[in-house]
């Protein structure tokens, strides 16, 4: 008998869960009493401390000096996992950041079941890299090693649509054909499984038919949509005079302003300076001077908030006026659906693409499919879900919880290779 725990580290959300003395799994409430908890570590500067997941964003946002990184899963895999970042009067790395906020989550876990958890499996995407399997390695093994270094004796890893797909199963009467659809912040993961009732054996691959991924999520459409809406307000598309004839306001600004990991880098001497003689030769610059203070006031993370909290009200409304008093009074832009569906067209014809890859790779037909569950908060996207359930008209659609799927799959998972309870 082993404590183990299924450990879901995400781009927007995190779970954990660990086993029921009977022999079940539940996830642990991480904020308040709900189980998932923003994947954000706010530096607070003035207090000399680390804040986690929303209590984190809440404090920056109302103003506390320091600095919000938010989205890090997204690093993991790239070039800047081995960058430093200067917090606390030193560099630190991007992983030692990671391994702040996964610490967190597991003395929470410990504190809640009471004991020490020394084995768990840890989700992750299909693919980290999309296109370079050494970057896809590495990330695994970077995400092992800091498991390793919070005293995890044991450490598996789980896709992640494969682990929704165990806690899908857990509900099926009879066996059958899914098509399991994760879509979180960072990658949109697809697996064809077949499921059968009462299984208990940790072993799926004889079951699973294909495991397919892109990295176009949640984070994707967040940057889409504020390029269209917020950012031609401060100045994107501008024009200012040139050497010879007139220019372009540059986009690296609003594309860095856009972008959760990329965002700090703005707040610099130079990117002000670059900006302010960017003003002296811009034809409007009203909307310049809005993105100097911007800078100025550090206020990018509200933006991010904004439009992210307005694409998630599009899925319940045609339109929403998005609020942006904080930049300045009375400015706001009203986003409809339908903007923001054309806005992420191309992406969404990605994603298609990808689900029909990963049928063509399980070697079945688009009938064949019986059932398809959806996990991930942009699955809630209206245009997502009526392209996909279109390609598959025979099938039963099924929504599992947005957030928690993963989480309690990957602790059925850690049930399975380490034991039957805690």
């Amino acid at each position: 008998m082993h404590a183990f725990c299924g450990l879901d580290f995400g781009t927007s959300n995190s779970t954990i869960g660990v086993g029921r003395e009977n022999g079940g799994s539940l996830l642990v409430p991480l904020e308040g009493d709900k189980p998932a908890m923003r994947s954000a570590i706010f530096c607070d500067t003035e207090q000399k401390e680390w804040v986690f997941g929303q209590k984190g964003i809440d404090g920056y946002l109302e103003g506390a000096p320091g600095r919000l990184m938010m989205a890090l899963k997204s690093v993991l895999g790239s070039p800047l996992m081995e960058d430093k970042t200067y917090i606390f009067n030193e560099y630190i790395s991007y992983s030692d950041v990671l391994s702040y906020f996964m610490r967190h989550v597991k003395m929470k876990a410990e504190k809640f079941a009471d004991m020490e958890l020394t084995h768990v499996v840890l989700g992750r995407p299909v693919h980290f890299d999309d296109n370079d399997l050494t970057n896809d390695n590495h990330a695994q093994n970077t995400l092992e090693k800091i498991a390793r270094d919070l005293g995890f004796k044991e450490v598996s890893f789980q896709y992640e649509p494969i682990a929704a797909a165990m806690t899908y199963e857990m509900s099926v009467k009879a066996e059958q054909l899914a098509l399991i659809i994760d879509m979180g912040g960072g990658t949109s993961d697809f697996t064809i499984i077949r499921l059968r009732p009462n299984m208990k054996t940790a072993d799926r691959s004889d079951d699973v038919l294909a495991n397919c991924g892109i990295h176009i999520a949640g984070t994707d459409f967040d940057q889409r949509l504020s390029l269209k809406t917020v950012m031609p307000l401060l100045g994107m598309g501008s024009l200012m005079k040139g050497s010879s004839s007139d220019i372009e306001v540059p986009s690296m600004f609003y594309h860095d302003l856009t972008t959760w990991h990329t965002l700090h880098n703005l707040y610099g001497v130079n990117t002000m300076t670059n900006v302010r003689s960017i003003h002296a030769m811009a034809y409007e610059k009203q909307l310049i001077s809005r993105l100097i203070d911007i800078l100025k006031n550090r206020a990018g993370h509200h933006i991010l908030d904004a439009v992210e909290t307005t694409k998630q009200r599009l899925s319940d409304a045609a339109e929403i006026l998005l609020d942006l008093d904080f930049i300045e009074n009375d400015l706001s832009v009203l986003v409809q659906r339908e903007l923001f569906n054309h806005v992420i067209e191309d992406q969404l014809q990605n994603i298609l693409k990808t689900v029909n890859e990963t049928v063509a790779l399980a070697g079945v037909k688009h009938a064949d499919i019986n059932a398809i569950f959806y996990t991930g908060g942009s699955t809630r996207i209206p245009a997502i879900r009526e392209k996909i359930n279109a390609m598959f008209p025979q099938a039963t659609v099924v929504q599992g919880d947005a957030f928690g799927s993963v989480g309690l799959g990957l602790t059925i998972d850690a049930q399975r290779k380490y034991g039957s309870s805690i």
